[in-house]
Order: structure tokens, then C-alpha cells, then sequence
């Protein structure tokens, strides 16, 4: 995406500055990081935040945090994102005749040659990459692996990526600092890093409808949930 589909920018501060503080903080997410066929989700947070932050940044690791609105402050790493970012791209939104439900920023971190696994998102992702280097993998015909029944039950747990997915069923994008990119929801992909630490903010959108519509993922989705109530629950 480019152009005034990315109706924002925002200087953030160095990135071993970000993520000494989001590590701090109890609700930061820090797993392995490790390449495999599904997410690890393995809590490594009290070993990764023992670290000095630069013997944490060479080392293996996922970082994420969900909640960040208690870092945008007077004397916080993202103070100014708000304004400087989600509000403009919600105009955006807005003006072109969008409406949400939820619609709020996360931060994905990824130590050096790591990755976020096969899975897929409730959401739809506006993943905007900010330090390094991300390759971010969807598959050219996301039906044929992830067909209506396994995604209205889709659950994290189990949800591997199958062996006889090749190269030429990939379409893999190289995310440099600056690039933007809209993944829809209940699409399987794989986000793995370059070189040296790289980390993206997704904005993550749910309910999201164009002149009143749903997408037809989530249409299904929430048509599946509605007839099968004890499914939500579980």
C-alpha cells in the first residue's frame, strides 16, 4: 500500500529503546521466536527481561503487546501515535466509507532470523513495518489450505502449517522500514525476520464493514458463531 492509502507517518525512538520499555511492562507478550510450522507461544518473559537489552537483542525472541495506549505519554517511546497515526488512518477509514467495531495498534518485535508462525487472525491487519527487515508470506489461494470449515473453527491450538505447502504456493512479500501492507482476516500466513531485529505495527481491525458490509470471511464467521453459541464460549 502506498500513497494515500498510508495517510501517516510518526518518527519513533530507537529500538532498543521501545523495547526495553514494553519488556517492563506485564502484559508484553515475549515467546522463543523460533521458525517452525506453528506459533510457540512459550513464555520467555522473565528470562529474555533478565537480560541486558543489548544481550536480549542478539538472542531468539517474539515480542508483542497489545495494549498501547500506556505507552503513548509525555516521556513514552510511542508518545504521539495516536494523533500522528491511528487517528489519521481512521479518518482515512472514515472518509471512504468504512465503519469498525475495534480498530487499535500492536507491536510485533522479532529477534534476528525469527518468526511469527503459520496461523491465521480474528482481525484484519494493517501491518505498517517500522525497524528491519520482515518477510511476510500469505498463500496465492488461501482457500484451498484454510477452506470455510477450518475457519469458522479455527483455533490456535493444533493449526499447523501443512507439509506439502511448496514455494509456489506462497506469495511472500520483503517489508523494508516504511512499507505498508493489508492482510485479510482468516487468511493463513508467515512473518519471518531478515538479518537484524525488525519490528512492525499491525493495526488490527475487527467488524470492520464498507457501506454497511462485512467482508465475506468475517460475514461467515459471525453467521457460524450466531447458530452455534456453545462454539463462542469454548
Amino acid at each position: 500500500m502506498v500513497g494515500e492509502c498510508v495517510p501517516f507517518a510518526h518518527e519513533l525512538p530507537p529500538l532498543a529503546r521501545i523495547v526495553e520499555e514494553l519488556r517492563a511492562d506485564p502484559d508484553a507478550r515475549i515467546t522463543p521466536g523460533v521458525k517452525g510450522d506453528r506459533l510457540n507461544l512459550a513464555d520467555m518473559a522473565a528470562e529474555f527481561r533478565a537480560q541486558p537489552v543489548a544481550e536480549a537483542l542478539r538472542r531468539p525472541f517474539a515480542l508483542a503487546h497489545f495494549s498501547l495506549a500506556r505507552f503513548d505519554a509525555p516521556g513514552r517511546c510511542l508518545h504521539g501515535f495516536t494523533a500522528a497515526v491511528l487517528d489519521r488512518w481512521q479518518a482515512a477509514l472514515r472518509a471512504a466509507g468504512f465503519t469498525w467495531e475495534r480498530c487499535y495498534p500492536i507491536v510485533f518485535i522479532s529477534g534476528i532470523g525469527c518468526a511469527t508462525n503459520y496461523h491465521m487472525d480474528f482481525s484484519h491487519v494493517l501491518a505498517w513495518q517500522v525497524y528491519g527487515t520482515k518477510r511476510f508470506c500469505g498463500l496465492r489461494d488461501p482457500d484451498r489450505w484454510a477452506p470455510r470449515d477450518v475457519r469458522v473453527n479455527y483455533k490456535v491450538e493444533g493449526f499447523a502449517k501443512p507439509a506439502a505447502i511448496t514455494d509456489a504456493d506462497a506469495e511472500c512479500f520483503t517489508m523494508r522500514p516504511g512499507d505498508v501492507l493489508w492482510n485479510m482476516l482468516l487468511t493463513p500466513h508467515w512473518v519471518e525476520a531478515g538479518s537484524e531485529v525488525a519490528m512492525s505495527i499491525n493495526l488490527s481491525h475487527g467488524g470492520l464493514r464498507l457501506n454497511g458490509e462485512l467482508c465475506p470471511h468475517e460475514a461467515e464467521l459471525v453467521a457460524h458463531r450466531g447458530a452455534n453459541p456453545v462454539a463462542v464460549r469454548s
